[in-house]
């Protein structure tokens, strides 16, 4: 990871990479084509998206898979194509935050093998779920899953040192959960990322709040997924991802005593309007999902600012990335839904517009 060697970043204006990510940025899907896609069968989609921005990935990829694999491989494609598109177009200051910030993607495959692997998933299904949009290219994602173990993916992971990871390695063998080592590895790349952010000029600042609600809401979530399954208060705060002042909050909120009690701390913060269905829904039948639904919606909406404010800044990179995300994110549930026949109405309130 970097070693913060300046006082700051020189990011400089760059009209260039800007305006060409703002080309990028109009191409992305408004709410009337998922509305339209809503409405379709599944090959319809698939032909909707090769006469779209997803075309070439869709035919270069056609000789060898189609169906479902092809749209997955082509969007993962795609995504990584979107991010190395902007490498290209950024000089160096601009690159280096862009590389920094796709590490998340390397987080998320990682992940991916390591729940594959966890719940003997078939291998094909979970190549279709790697995007390889960040430092790490397919092949090396690929042979890291036909590694036999978990803690030899880990070993030879190259993103996180494997120091970090002992801990949850042990939860792993004690308890038989992979929670510890997805914590550990959140915790790596926030912790870094949350770092790096402080040298980033003013033009980044709405990129730094973000980034400190984001790992907020990720403690929150975190949060409650732990107290639901009692786990001592002590135990439970090691879970915390540091993020400023934020994070002394989110300490206290640790100390709680039941899910009732941290629902009404919530409903006294700036999420009172997001977590009302959330815990009436807890509060019916002891499912989370939604709450988990709303708070990731909330924050992806959030993340839709970037775009819109300080267009000639680096804020409308790391905003159209977000967005990219959002997208890849809406088409796998629109596209999933349709495989399992699920009324539209219901994969709709999953989206984010």
């Amino acid at each position: 990871m970097l070693e913060l060697r300046q006082k700051e970043l020189k990011l400089g204006k760059y009209p260039y990479a800007y305006v060409r990510t703002s080309v990028m940025k109009s191409l992305l899907f408004r709410k009337d084509d998922y509305h339209k896609m809503l409405k379709m069968s599944f090959s319809e989609i698939a032909k909707f998206l090769q006469d779209s921005h997803y075309k070439d990935e869709i035919n270069k990829l056609g000789t060898e898979y189609s169906g479902a694999d092809l749209i997955e491989f082509a969007l993962n494609k795609n995504l990584a194509d979107s991010f190395e598109k902007l490498l290209k177009i950024s000089p160096p200051g601009l690159s280096l935050l862009i590389r920094k910030y796709a590490i998340r993607k390397d987080i998320d495959d990682i992940k991916t093998i390591l729940r594959g692997k966890f719940t003997n998933t078939d291998e094909k299904l979970i190549l279709n779920s790697i995007t390889a949009a960040g430092a790490l290219k397919f092949e090396f994602l690929n042979s890291l899953l036909k590694t036999e173990s978990i803690e030899e993916i880990l070993k030879n992971n190259r993103i996180v040192p494997f120091s970090l990871l002992e801990d949850g390695i042990k939860d792993l063998k004690e308890k038989n959960t992979l929670v510890g080592i997805e914590n550990a590895l959140d915790k790596y790349y926030y912790s870094h990322l949350m770092e790096f952010s402080k040298i980033l000029p003013k033009a980044g600042e709405l990129f730094k709040n973000f980034l400190t609600k984001e790992v907020e809401i990720l403690n929150i979530l975190t949060l409650l997924r732990l107290k639901k399954t009692k786990l001592d208060k002590e135990a439970i705060k090691r879970f915390i991802i540091p993020c400023g002042l934020r994070g002394l909050k989110i300490i206290k909120l640790a100390d709680v005593d039941d899910l009732e009690e941290f629902s009404r701390v919530l409903e006294r913060t700036e999420y009172k309007d997001v977590i009302q269905k959330g815990f009436q829904e807890y509060r019916e039948n002891g499912s989370l999902i939604t709450l988990e639904t709303e708070l990731y919606k909330y924050l992806l909406k959030e993340s839709i600012l970037l775009l819109h404010q300080h267009p000639l800044t680096v804020d409308v990179i790391l905003g159209y990335m977000l967005a990219k995300d959002i997208e890849i994110r809406n088409l796998r549930i629109i596209i999933k839904g349709k495989q399992l026949g699920l009324e539209e109405e219901f994969i709709e309130k999953q989206l984010v517009f």
